[in-house]
């Protein structure tokens, strides 16, 4: 099997060729929503637009974004996802739930063809980050109601993978079960647990070199976007490191290819993305070099479609030819844009803590949190929570202190009161959240 057995002649188009394939979905799309969903009409109503004003890309410019928040709240008010369900409930044949402002899940509904695209666009992605038909992966992301588990398993799935469904938790049986299964295999989860995976087999006296874990497929944080992060993953268990970035809304994905050089974009057909400035909305040029906060619009989706969908993630933009010959625009991940804080004048982004940390290691495992306890302005020194390797002595602590601090400082250019915690308080089978704000919005 040579992976054409889903449509890829999509990813080959030209920029221009893309936009007129496209355009016509995006007229039936906004036709469908202006029809189907009392929330959309209602934000078209309220800007003074009508559908037939949208009809090509750039027209886009004049809807407004949507924010989760936004949504979460309107489901509040009846119906299975809120007033912008699109579809019959007797059509929606899956739910899932994404993380939300408010603490609750947003739900998102699925009919068929929207699974279907989700998988097509899901396997475009993990044929570019190095994953074949008969690849056994053990997926590792939570099988609750969140999209990395079910959502991509289907994914493998329909690319032809072999998919063990394993989910969170019993890390050390689960490094039972990769010792028990010959062969090569495929780890799927996010980049922290592939860390605290590694202290757990070190606590049970377990090589990690020799599980035969050959390529590690990694989503939810940014972490492989720093070098030493991702090096000390790759020479901790002899695998190769592949980058997944998703939109769980939207099921739309990207991947990193062989050569590491940004993430190609997979939406092509299924989802137009718009680059925007974070703070003032307006659109940014896809050119080389560029950057902003990616927004997409979905252009095929039945159930519970969505425009301008704000991602909150700052990207660089890369359109110059990849190595690896396809031709879609791809990007380089910063941080999410509010998950970025100011500090008198300096944007921050957690990425750029967890660089300087990686120069710190073995004394500091290169976990770490971000405590924000007051609202901005930020003219304060943050608390920055570090996990110290349990083989440095607490006579040493005062030093590596001082010295994490001024590492800060004179390369992150902002200060900080760093505070030592136990290795493996940080690291977890979930997501981890990088910074913390203590107080109300």
């Amino acid at each position: 099997m040579d992976g054409n057995f889903w449509n890829t002649e999509l990813e080959t188009l030209s920029a221009d060729e893309l936009r007129r394939y496209e355009a016509p979905l995006l007229t039936q799309q906004i036709e469908y929503l202006y029809t189907h969903s009392e929330y959309y009409r209602a934000q078209f109503d309220n800007a003074g637009l009508k559908p037939s004003d949208v009809t090509c890309h750039e027209a886009l410019e004049q809807v407004p974004f949507t924010e989760k928040k936004d949504l979460a709240q309107t489901q509040r008010e009846g119906a299975l996802i809120g007033p912008h369900q699109c579809a019959p409930s007797s059509d929606i044949v899956r739910m899932v739930g994404t993380g939300g402002t408010s603490g609750k899940p947003m739900r998102i509904g699925w009919t068929r063809n929207d699974i279907h695209a989700y998988n097509e666009m899901g396997t475009r992605a993990l044929w570019i980050l190095g994953c074949r038909p008969g690849d056994l992966v053990l997926n590792c992301f939570n099988y609750s109601i969140y999209a990395g588990g079910v959502m991509d398993h289907m994914s493998f799935e329909h690319l032809g993978a072999t998919v063990m469904a394993y989910g969170v938790g019993k890390s050390r049986a689960l490094l039972d079960m990769f010792a028990d299964i010959p062969g090569d295999k495929c780890l799927y989860s996010t980049p922290s647990y592939a860390v605290r995976l590694a202290e757990v087999a070190a606590e049970a006296g377990i090589d990690p070199l020799s599980l035969n874990i050959k390529k590690g497929f990694f989503s939810g944080e940014a972490g492989l976007q720093v070098p030493g992060y991702r090096q000390k993953i790759e020479k901790t268990w002899g695998m190769s490191t592949h980058d997944l970035y998703g939109i769980a809304e939207l099921g739309c994905q990207s991947a990193e290819c062989e050569h590491h050089d940004g993430m190609h974009f997979c939406g092509q057909g299924y989802v137009i993305a718009e680059l925007i400035d974070p703070d003032t909305g307006a659109v940014k040029p896809m050119r080389d070099g560029e950057k902003g906060e990616l927004v997409y619009t979905s252009i095929r989706r039945q159930a519970s479609p969505l425009l301008r969908l704000r991602s909150h993630d700052y990207v660089q933009v890369k359109t110059s030819p990849c190595a690896c010959g396809r031709t879609g625009f791809r990007f380089l991940t910063e941080g999410r844009s509010d998950d970025m804080f100011v500090v008198k004048g300096v944007n921050i982004f957690p990425t750029t803590v967890q660089d300087v940390l990686h120069d710190l290691e073995p004394r500091l495992t290169g976990e770490f949190q971000i405590a924000l306890n007051s609202p901005p302005p930020f003219d304060y020194a943050p608390r920055l929570i570090v996990e110290v390797s349990n083989n440095v002595p607490r006579s040493q602590y005062e030093a590596l202190i001082n010295e994490t601090e001024a590492l800060v400082s004179r390369r992150a250019a902002f200060a900080v009161r760093v505070e030592l915690v136990q290795q493996g308080t940080i690291a977890s089978e979930h997501k981890t959240k990088r910074v913390l704000r203590n107080y109300e919005a």
